[in-house]
């Protein structure tokens, strides 16, 4: 069985909502990529920013002692 929760395992309802809108070739990439995965669109999008998180903090985007965006 596929676990559909989040990584962090927090039930989709607890979770805070956040709305974006695409370009549409944006929108077919990110739902082409998330029908490979067995994922939805949600979920890869979810994915897909953490990921992009993990990296800026590796790139030491992120301000530690306030864990929040360095301003540019």
């Amino acid at each position: 069985m596929v676990n559909t929760l989040p990584p962090n395992n927090v039930s989709p309802a607890k979770s805070p909502r956040v709305a974006f809108y695409p370009p549409p070739e944006v929108k077919e990439k990110l739902e082409k990529l998330a029908s490979i995965e067995r994922r939805s669109i949600s979920q890869m999008a979810l994915l897909l920013v953490e990921e992009g998180l993990e990296r800026a903090q590796k790139e030491g985007k992120f301000n530690e002692s306030k864990d929040n965006l360095r301003d540019s």
